[in-house]
């Protein structure tokens, strides 16, 4: 149209952003007009992005290549070093043939964001010879992103945003921890930003002293991301309960990291339980420094690593059992406001530390035995737990077990955050039982609808004095 000019954008050229990647001398007097050419171009953005994942992987191929390995074995090596929920490039890698003298480089052609047809792999040839010759690579990223255990190596292996594995710690015995987390839904491997230096640190309960056996779950590590250690706390102490004295041997049950005190600083909530009764709940700052203990008779269990919201309020879920009477064990849930593990305390249900009762103790349940349960003198126990979502409500899901007759007794408890209680669900193992009950007269009604809602009415709370039949909250 006569009287309209059209503006076109001019973008740099594909060896300028090669060099600009690089960083390479010869591209420093187009720098400044690139950068300021990316803030308004997506395109070109993307090119950078691409370029700079591609030299990355490059670099490290090169660099840890042993001469005459089979392509398969490198291929294998790429892929079982990629970590789930990682951004990974959208461009495939080519297969290959026996490694031969520039291998690493005809791996990489068609995988390369600007390189097409038969003079790409000697253009592609001197970018690498550049690039070794002059050293101007460009820097792996350091950001550690997340951690994965390796079964296969028995090894806790630490990667990059581009999936490019910043380091590996053996771990003895990995695989009987990883069975642990599997079958009771711990995690014992966590990646934060913890000091708040905007590069993400590995913080694990695994034991990475080489076998030392005083140190097997007893010591929570705080690692960088070049694996030095910037943080080793040792939560467990001897402790003092209804006249007697429970020496150190604590072990790490559980830990969550968070802003509980909406300060914008990290902390962390460690969970330890003795081998005999006694848990300690401790919160720490992100220096290690011990901010409060909440003391409980009867060892607990710490669901999932992240509290889940009630109204305003987050707060822990644990779960397990009160030894407060002599060999009466009783199943319980609490829930803890971490925010308020402040000086020391304790359960205002199942203490006798000597202190006071803790402000953190929000909720205390308890989970009666069943009459199924009972008539075979079985106590049901607690096996797992995690957060759930009901019709947009948070919520969680308590997974209770016991074994008599060599038949299986199960039910799952599910609660509101403010844990009162959505329903009861139970098996048909367990409906066996119970019509075997049923027609010896012990109990009537209909299983699955009558019987659950009888379980789901005798669950209690505590109430700071006495056993409440709905939802109540203990006293602070």
């Amino acid at each position: 149209m006569q009287g309209h000019t059209r503006v076109t954008m001019e973008h740099p050229g594909e060896h300028s952003i090669e060099l600009y990647v690089l960083r390479a001398p010869d591209g420093e007097s187009e720098r400044e007009w690139i950068e300021s050419h990316l803030k308004e171009c997506a395109g070109c953005s993307a090119l950078v992005d691409a370029a700079s994942s591609f030299y990355a992987e490059l670099q490290v191929d090169i660099l840890t290549l042993p001469a005459g390995v089979p392509s398969s074995s490198l291929s294998l090596a790429v892929t079982s070093r990629r970590a789930p929920a990682i951004f990974e490039s959208p461009f495939r890698e080519a297969p290959l043939s026996l490694v031969r003298s520039g291998g690493p480089v005809r791996r990489f052609v068609r995988a390369h964001p600007f390189v097409a047809g038969g003079g790409g792999l000697a253009l592609l040839g001197g970018l690498v010879v550049l690039m070794l010759t002059f050293d101007l690579m460009p820097a792996r990223d350091p950001r550690l992103s997340s951690a994965i255990e390796n079964r296969n190596s028995s090894t806790l292996d630490a990667y990059n945003r581009q999936g490019v594995k910043l380091w590996s710690h053996p771990v003895p015995r990995l695989n009987e921890f990883m069975q642990i987390e599997e079958g009771t839904g711990r995690t014992l491997v966590q990646v934060a930003d913890l000091n708040g230096d905007g590069m993400n640190e590995v913080i694990t309960s695994l034991p990475l002293s080489g076998g030392d056996v005083e140190e097997d779950g007893e010591v929570l590590h705080v690692l960088n991301y070049d694996n030095t250690e910037l943080l080793k706390i040792k939560p467990g102490e001897t402790v003092m309960s209804r006249g007697r004295t429970y020496p150190d041997e604590f072990r790490i049950g559980g830990f969550s990291i968070g802003d509980f005190s909406g300060t914008g600083k990290m902390e962390i909530v460690v969970l330890m339980n003795h081998l005999h009764s006694p848990s300690i709940v401790s919160r720490y700052d992100a220096g290690g420094n011990r901010l409060g203990t909440y003391r409980h008779f009867g060892q607990l269990t710490l669901m999932g690593t992240k509290p889940i919201a009630n109204g305003a309020r987050r707060e822990l879920v644990l779960y397990g059992g009160s030894d407060r009477e002599e060999g009466d064990y009783a199943a319980v849930i609490l829930g803890l406001d971490p925010s308020l593990i402040t000086g020391d305390g304790e359960s205002s249900f199942s203490g006798g530390f000597g202190l006071p009762h803790s402000a953190a103790e929000q909720y205390y349940a308890l989970v009666p035995p069943t009459e199924v349960a009972k008539a075979f003198r079985s106590h049901v126990q607690f096996s797992s737990a995690k957060a759930v979502s009901l019709q947009h409500e948070p919520g969680f899901r308590i997974a209770a077990k016991a074994w008599p007759d060599s038949v299986s007794i199960y039910y799952e408890y599910i609660f509101r955050a403010d844990f009162s209680i959505v329903e009861v669900k139970s098996s048909n193992e367990t409906k066996v039982l119970f019509d075997r009950l049923a027609a010896k007269g012990i109990v009537s009604g209909g299983f699955f609808d009558d019987y659950m809602k009888v379980v789901a009415a005798e669950v209690r709370y505590w109430d700071g004095h006495r056993w409440q039949s709905r939802p109540t909250p203990v006293p602070n």
